[in-house]
């Protein structure tokens, strides 16, 4: 038995090692990274090539010969000649103070047209200051691995931290657990969205070596791209770039043009790993806390796991939200009792805000959870002050240091077009000169009235699930007020998970799950996620794509895309409001006052 645990322990240490130097690889690589050079072909008919590097102004080549062009760029100071030859407008060589260097296509991995004439070439390395970055966040990162592997073996965990307990493993069984993953591989057959090309192309231009921020901090601004293939924090590139290797032996044969079948297959797979980690935790804690039946828990599984519009979300339409949904429930149930896990929920907190900017709006709520507990329980305030440093170390580094820093992230984000949507729906307020934003508005108001009608005094299990549901309280006011994108909808699985549990009967689950479906209801009747997409698989355009088209040649497409989108705003508030009553008005009744769940005949 000892030799059991002996192997297992050391299989985590080697995981810890191996994560923490991946993340050090990356997260240097983001701070200190190689200068690269982009040309770009798109003035070849006024005989010029464009010459980007970072953080300097572009430079124009000119022609010294027949397709042949010349120019001097910059970098770190440094002037260096550029020369170029092109044939019928495409990069033949690149030579760079005299020697020639090996350039990579950027459309070679990627369909968007705004990158169609852009080569990458490596312009100087900066690799031993890389290094030095990098041991110091190999240090760092496995030091706060080995913590928490260590207060794990003390309270006697296993491999079912990663979803809290095996409290519902146990309830549950495991064949519901293996049909969430066979129905997730049948569903390879429905045509997926249109953000997973750009999304997983973006990863496999990383990998090849093209910096992204680098490419969008000089190209994006120049040729005023509107839509950014990727708009995450290199938290979430980290996160989903690790499984994505993977499929990298397969990348010699692969076409940016084509249907990516086994990028879907995938993150499909990867986003039902942690569909089903973020309802097996949220459970786990619900049975230990006696907050729910045994009986009921495999219905309360299948209803939340196959949630329709989160599986619309995550499965069909694959956006990549689930992993900081994941690590941030998982990071808030884990304070249930911060004395034996205080450095395990500041990892997967702040592995979990880390991957998207957005999800500071949902820190405050967060943080007035930390702070009431933090004030009740003068027994562990050591402990929620360790937690709260390593949380805050965590969150500083792999979100606002990038941010902050003259890094290619901060100059590829710093005018991101998609941030202009929460300024968008504004009134005038005693002047025209003065405006209030009703996204700010509405933000404030929510996290003031919950805060100002929060039972300071309930029991802590329930100040967590009640800070769970406003998390989606605050998601679904943000997106109601803007015009977010659907992965933000994700927030709200584990608030379905507790609707579920609220709910007395099947019929019941049925309507609240079922109709949640109008939520996304102006991407499910749009060309961008088009319910019935599959129609192309056998050469047809989806039913839709042409409705859209006939509106369009009528002259009333804005009439029409307005339409759907009110009624997404009206499902919205719906659901915001009755997340809000179990946040404000109903504690989470004892699993007594509900009967085992049964169907309407």
């Amino acid at each position: 038995m000892r030799e059991k645990i002996g192997k297992r322990a050391y299989l985590a240490y080697g995981i810890a090692v191996f994560l923490s130097l991946y993340l050090a690889v990356f997260f240097s690589r983001l701070y200190v990274p190689d200068i690269q050079l982009f040309l770009d072909t798109d003035r070849i008919q006024e005989q010029q090539v464009m010459a980007f590097v970072y953080d300097e102004a572009p430079v124009a080549l000119l022609p010294v010969g027949e397709e042949t062009y010349e120019g001097v760029v910059r970098s770190d100071g440094i002037e260096k000649r550029v020369r170029v030859r092109l044939s019928e407008g495409i990069l033949k060589s690149c030579e760079i103070a005299g020697q020639e260097e090996e350039f990579i296509p950027v459309s070679r991995y990627i369909t968007s047209n705004d990158y169609l004439g852009t080569y990458c070439v490596q312009l100087e390395q900066r690799t031993a200051q890389r290094f030095r970055v990098g041991a110091i966040f190999f240090a760092g990162i496995l030091a706060m691995f080995g913590l928490a592997l260590r207060e794990t073996r003390r309270a006697g965990g296993t491999w079912s931290r990663f979803v809290y307990s095996d409290a519902a493993v146990r309830a549950i069984g495991r064949k519901p657990i293996l049909l969430s993953f066979v129905v997730t591989a049948i569903s390879l057959f429905i045509f997926y969205g249109c953000d997973l090309k750009p999304l997983a192309e973006s990863i496999i231009l990383w990998q090849k070596g093209v910096d992204l921020f680098q490419l969008f901090a000089c190209i994006n601004p120049y040729k005023s791209v509107e839509l950014y293939s990727w708009q995450y924090e290199g938290m979430m590139l980290a996160g989903y770039g690790l499984p994505s290797y993977l499929l990298y032996p397969t990348l010699g044969g692969f076409q940016p043009g084509a249907y990516h079948w086994l990028q879907s297959f995938l993150y499909k797979m990867l986003n039902m790993l942690l569909m089903n980690g973020t309802v097996l935790s949220l459970i786990s804690f619900l049975l230990e806390r006696g907050l729910l039946k045994e009986e009921r828990a495999r219905e309360v599984y299948y209803f939340s796991v196959f949630n329709p519009l989160c599986f619309w979300i995550a499965i069909i339409f694959i956006q990549f939200d689930m992993l900081p949904v994941y690590c941030t429930l998982l990071g808030l149930l884990l304070l249930s009792d911060v004395q034996k896990n205080k450095w395990s929920a500041a990892l997967f907190l702040g592995f979990g805000v880390a991957c998207k900017v957005t999800y500071l709006m949902l820190l405050p709520s967060m943080a007035f959870l930390m702070l009431t507990l933090f004030v009740r329980d003068r027994k562990a305030r050591k402990d929620w002050l360790l937690f709260g440093l390593g949380f805050g170390l965590l969150l500083f580094v792999f979100l606002l240091l990038p941010r902050i820093l003259h890094t290619p992230l901060h100059l590829a984000y710093r005018d991101l077009p998609q941030t202009k949507r929460l300024w968008r729906l504004a009134f005038p307020l005693v002047s025209t000169e003065i405006r209030t934003y009703a996204a700010i508005v509405g933000l404030v108001i929510a996290f003031l009235w919950s805060v100002l009608h929060w039972d300071t005094k309930a029991a802590m299990p329930i100040q967590i699930l009640r800070t769970v549901l406003m998390l989606a309280v605050i998601m679904f006011t943000f997106s109601s007020l803007t015009l977010s994108t659907p992965s933000f909808y994700l927030v709200s699985l584990p608030a379905f998970v507790l609707l579920m549990r609220q709910s007395r009967n099947r019929y019941e689950c049925v309507l609240k799950s079922l109709l949640s479906l109008l939520v996304v209801t102006q991407f499910l009747l749009r060309p961008e996620g088009d319910i019935t997409a599959t129609l192309w698989f056998f050469g047809k355009t989806p039913v839709f794509t042409r409705v859209l088209q006939a509106v369009e040649a009528s002259g009333k497409a804005l009439w029409w895309k307005s339409f759907l989108y009110s009624v997404s705003y009206g499902a919205m508030l719906v659901y915001l409001k009755l997340f809000w009553d179990l946040v404000c008005d109903h504690p989470i009744d004892h699993p007594n006052d509900h009967p085992v769940a049964h169907p309407i005949d």
